[in-house]
């Protein structure tokens, strides 16, 4: 493709690249809050429906993520067809998924449903940063917290709707009710903004800065930033040869395994400390509305601050929420599920924004699209794994109360090891 098929577009009034960041917050909205955050909500019915076990159920959410290893791929795949390809099946893929689970009343299928609904939502998530990276420089972390301010933002507002749906209609119609949304108010924005596919087409540079002589149209329509018409010299060699990357690794995997068990169950542990599923409702709902602010708030930090302060805000929340998660199962508080909500809340907004900017500052000279494909691979094994995990010791003691001081264990370690990557030097380009 050249840029002159790129559709022409008034260089005057909004920056483009504002309103590419609305289409993905609202995309996100749905893919991301109705595919996850409201699904939460179906491992109590689904477990007294077909007298499944919690890891069972368990399993259906952490299948949402089993395409992880795909990702090894994602920087391929995004130079061989586009991010707009990419985008817009991901979001068609989910919708058609998330509907025909209504169709099913068999583990397997269900679980085959989730799957493919993973894999839509992998096209479309590894797409972001890079499609940011096309339209913004300065402003990067502050655009990766708008646009996946809309995944939390999505899981506030569908969560106690859905929880309603299930109340009043069953959750059948409220799978078929997330599918008709995601294809009727997510994919449109998407596509009408990716008409454009980069602001030099509208004779602009990256922040809507004035166009430099060095600013070149890519294949797939990004403006280079300025400063590097080039592609980046480094390669996956380069992740894979670090020991920083590994130990980037290994935090994200301490990390995510205490984030995936935490909210995959989260409904399921304030049902069981005595509260109601409306009550469960409104905790995920609170978790999407704390998770949208800590978001903006860590890539605005983030655009401004030293990495290592960003690191003790994101870790030590973590640590903060799973410790208040497990007080509110031995006392039922109502304020240790406020605390819950706030801090891993945040922190939940915050975490992808802070392990991609690390890696990003690790690595400057790798591309975006590897750096990022890689990482959210380690990110995503992790997330699978972890809500089964969870629901096998679940299943093996009876409570909730082993699980959550292993999660709140994991964390601690996660605070360790990412603070000592933050630290680390950063890795002399190969």
């Amino acid at each position: 493709m050249t840029s002159s098929t790129t559709t022409p577009a008034p260089t005057h009034g909004l920056y483009h690249g504002w309103k590419v960041l609305a289409a993905l917050f609202a995309s996100g909205f749905f893919v991301y809050g109705g595919g996850l955050y409201c699904f939460t909500l179906l491992v109590e019915p689904l477990t007294v429906e077909f007298h499944w076990t919690r890891q069972a159920t368990g399993a259906l959410v952490s299948a949402f993520w089993l395409s992880a290893p795909l990702l090894l791929f994602g920087g391929f795949a995004i130079k061989r067809f586009g991010v707009t390809r990419l985008l817009l099946t991901g979001i068609v893929v989910e919708a058609l998924c998330v509907a025909l689970v209504a169709t099913v009343s068999t583990f397997w299928p269900m679980y085959a449903l989730r799957v493919v609904m993973g894999f839509g939502k992998v096209m479309w998530a590894v797409s972001i940063p890079v499609t940011i990276s096309y339209w913004f420089s300065r402003r990067f972390g502050l655009a990766l917290g708008i646009a996946w301010a809309g995944w939390h933002v999505g899981g506030m507002v569908l969560a106690p709707v859905t929880s309603w749906i299930i109340e009043t209609h069953g959750w059948r119609t409220a799978c078929v009710s997330l599918g008709v949304a995601l294809l009727l108010l997510a994919l449109g924005p998407v596509a009408w903004v990716q008409r454009i596919r980069s602001p030099a087409a509208l004779g602009l540079g990256l922040d809507g800065d004035p166009m430099q002589p060095a600013d070149a149209v890519h294949a797939d329509g990004p403006a280079q930033p300025p400063a590097a018409a080039a592609a980046p010299a480094g390669t996956l060699g380069t992740l894979l040869r670090s020991p920083v990357y590994w130990l980037v690794a290994l935090a994200t995997l301490c990390f995510y395994t205490s984030y995936g068990g935490l909210f995959a169950h989260t409904a399921a542990i304030v049902e069981e400390s005595g509260h109601s599923r409306a009550v469960a409702g409104l905790v995920l709902s609170a978790l999407g509305g704390c998770a949208a602010v800590g978001g903006l708030i860590t890539g605005w930090i983030l655009d401004r601050s030293p990495l290592m302060r960003v690191a003790v805000l994101v870790n030590g929340l973590l640590l903060a929420g799973s410790i208040a998660l497990l007080s509110a199962n031995f006392t039922s508080s109502p304020v240790s599920l406020v605390l819950y909500a706030l801090c891993f809340g945040f922190t939940v907004g915050g975490s992808d924004i802070f392990f991609v900017a690390m890696l990003r500052r690790r690595f400057p000279n790798v591309g975006v699209d590897f750096v990022y494909s890689t990482w959210y691979c380690i990110q995503l094994v992790t997330l699978t794994v972890a809500p089964f995990a969870a629901g096998w010791v679940y299943d093996l003691t009876g409570d909730y109360k082993q699980t959550l001081a292993l999660l709140t264990g994991c964390a601690g370690v996660a605070t360790v090891l990412s603070l000592t990557a933050a630290r680390s030097p950063k890795p002399r380009g190969r």
